[in-house]
C-alpha cells in the first residue's frame, strides 16, 4: 500500500511538472497583451480674417492651455504654421510673432517653438494660423477572448485573457505613454551644487545639505492602554 502511494504521489509532481512547465514560469502579460505606444499630432487652429490684427483674449487662452499641455507630454519642436497664398496670408504672418511671444510667455523656450508656412486655398479668407506638436498615445489589445471553457481547465493553465485587464489598466492610466517606450533622458547636473559638495569634500567640511528645523528622526510611540 505504501509503494502505491508513492507512485501516485510521483506521478501527481510528474503529471504537474508536464503542465506548469518553462514557457509558464516565464510568462509575461507584456508579450500575451502587448501596449502599443504610438505618435499622434496634436492640433490647435486660430483663424485669422482679414482685418485681424491683433490676438484675442480667448486665442490667448488657447495658447496658454495649449502651452501647458506640450509642457506635459510633448515631444520635439511645437511648430507655428501659417497660410501661404491665401487673401489673409498677410495677416496671418504679422500674428506669428505674437503668437511666439504667448508660447515664450506660458513657459515655452525659444528652441521649442518652430515655425513653418503651408499653402491655403485662394478662396479661404479666413485660413487659419495651425499649431502642432507630436506626443504619444498608449493603446491595449483587446480583452474578452472567452473561446475557451473557463469551468473546465483540468490543466490549470493560464486563459487567453490573463494579464490583459491589467495591461489595459496600465495603458489607461500612464502619466507618460513615452515612458513605456525607453527611460527618460537625464537632467543636465546643477554645477554650483555639485562645486560647492567638491569644495566641500576637499577642505574636510561636511558635504551634506543642513537639517531644517522641522526635520526630525524621532519615532512616535503608541501607548498599549
Amino acid at each position: 500500500m505504501k509503494q502505491i502511494l508513492t507512485l501516485m504521489m510521483a506521478f501527481g509532481l510528474t503529471a504537474c511538472g508536464a503542465f506548469n512547465g518553462r514557457d509558464d514560469a516565464q510568462f509575461d502579460a507584456r508579450y500575451k497583451h502587448p501596449i502599443s505606444v504610438d505618435p499622434q499630432v496634436v492640433t490647435l487652429q486660430m483663424e485669422v480674417p482679414q482685418d485681424k490684427i491683433a490676438l484675442s483674449a480667448s486665442d490667448k487662452a488657447a495658447l496658454d492651455s495649449f502651452a501647458v499641455t506640450y509642457k506635459a507630454r510633448g515631444h520635439g519642436v511645437l511648430t507655428i504654421a501659417a497660410p501661404s497664398g491665401s487673401p489673409n496670408e498677410a495677416a496671418a504672418v504679422s500674428l506669428v510673432a505674437e503668437t511666439r511671444a504667448a508660447l515664450r510667455d506660458a513657459g515655452l523656450p525659444e528652441p521649442a517653438i518652430g515655425y513653418a508656412a503651408y499653402r491655403a486655398s485662394s478662396a479661404n479668407a479666413n485660413a487659419p494660423i495651425i499649431l502642432t506638436y507630436r506626443r504619444f498615445v498608449a493603446s491595449a489589445s483587446p480583452c474578452g477572448n472567452w473561446t475557451e471553457d473557463y469551468a473546465f481547465a483540468p490543466n490549470n493553465g493560464r486563459t487567453p485573457n490573463y494579464g490583459c485587464s491589467t495591461q489595459s489598466n496600465l495603458a489607461a492610466m500612464v502619466a507618460e505613454p513615452a515612458d513605456l517606450i525607453g527611460p527618460r533622458d537625464w537632467d543636465p547636473a546643477y554645477a554650483p551644487r555639485r562645486d560647492e559638495v567638491i569644495e566641500n569634500f576637499r577642505i574636510g567640511e561636511v558635504t551634506e545639505s543642513q537639517e531644517s528645523g522641522s526635520a526630525s528622526g524621532s519615532v512616535s510611540e503608541v501607548s498599549d492602554d
